[in-house]
């Protein structure tokens, strides 16, 4: 991939040389996968979730009533090794995810069990990258997300059906559906960027109950900095809610279930505001996702599996989403 790059500055060179003018200096930002090298990286999502019973509905002045707080997390370690590596177009990744781990206390205050995703733990998937970070096979990911969903539920009867457990799948296609997307969503990546200038893709939001609404990403390039390893670049990013669904969304579930728990005592879920920040961290010389950092808050409005007078429940979820590279 590091050929292309060079390839690509030449052609600059020689327009310049041929009568081509460029004004100010702009950086490419590709990723750079070498054979032999493993990248490891600590994958992490948490939301901490409040539940406002007894708010009025929305066409009247909200109150603050009883309010029920739940607290989950993600922290997945997973290592990318190329093992087919085509610099001019698509390199095939095999990852392995090393180790997955939920954490979670519900909203009556207890724990959890097992949660479909750390059965993610000691299994492996591949997938093609193009040099600018985007994903193009997402085949094997599907599949993946397709057995993961298949352990979602441990209750079947001929009384309450299939009963889906809590579960952080849709964390897992967050994170690795959108691993490079700071670089990858550039509109023209070959004519390099310079600091200022932005960019917008949408993404999915991760969520506690089986929704996949979208989020509008601004990336912006903010600065270049030296370091001992590199030229970094800091791009920073903002959030806000997206009108328009993504078309490549996974499908976990199949058939007809209930949710366990308060999920399944609320329906028709509507979101309402979404508003955050992130940071991402790119080296540019070794082409290498260093770091990012995101946070938002999500509001969404539901309704009660059976109507109890105008009450309107609320939901408020902050969000934080990590990435950081562990070893090389």
């Amino acid at each position: 991939m590091r050929t292309t790059l060079n390839l690509v500055c030449i052609c600059f060179i020689v327009s310049f040389l041929t009568g081509c003018q460029q004004v100010g200096v702009k950086d490419l930002l590709v990723v750079d996968f070498k054979d032999d090298t493993t990248l490891r990286y600590k994958l992490v999502s948490e939301r901490d979730i409040e539940l406002n019973l007894d708010s009025t509905d929305s066409g009247s002045k909200s109150r603050q009533g009883k309010v029920q707080k739940m607290k989950e997390k993600l922290e997945l370690v997973i290592a990318y090794k190329p093992i087919d590596i085509d610099p001019y177009g698509l390199t095939t990744i095999k990852a392995v995810c090393e180790s997955a781990k939920v954490t979670r206390r519900s909203f009556s205050g207890k724990g959890s069990k097992s949660d479909a995703v750390e059965s993610l733990a000691g299994k492996s998937f591949t997938f093609q990258v193009s040099p600018v970070g985007k994903i193009d096979d997402y085949s094997n990911l599907h599949d993946i997300v397709r057995q993961l969903g298949n352990k979602a539920f441990s209750l079947k009867s001929k009384k309450q059906g299939r009963v889906k457990d809590p579960d952080m799948i849709s964390d897992f296609v967050a994170l690795q559906w959108h691993f490079w997307d700071s670089i990858a969503t550039i509109e023209s990546p070959l004519k390099g960027l310079k600091a200022g200038q932005s960019w917008k893709t949408r993404q999915f939001i991760p969520l506690p109950m089986p929704r996949w609404p979208a989020k509008e990403t601004t990336y912006t390039l903010s600065e270049i900095t030296e370091t001992e390893t590199g030229r970094n670049a800091i791009i920073t990013s903002s959030f806000t809610l997206s009108d328009k669904p993504l078309q490549n969304r996974p499908k976990p579930y199949t058939g007809k279930y209930r949710m366990s728990g308060m999920f399944g005592f609320l329906r028709n879920y509507k979101m309402g505001s979404l508003e955050g920040e992130g940071r991402t961290i790119f080296n540019i010389d070794s082409g290498t996702l260093e770091s990012e950092q995101q946070r938002y808050k999500t509001k969404i409005e539901a309704k009660f599996l059976l109507p109890l007078g105008d009450s309107v429940p609320i939901l408020t979820i902050d969000q934080k989403i990590t990435v950081q590279l562990l070893t090389k």
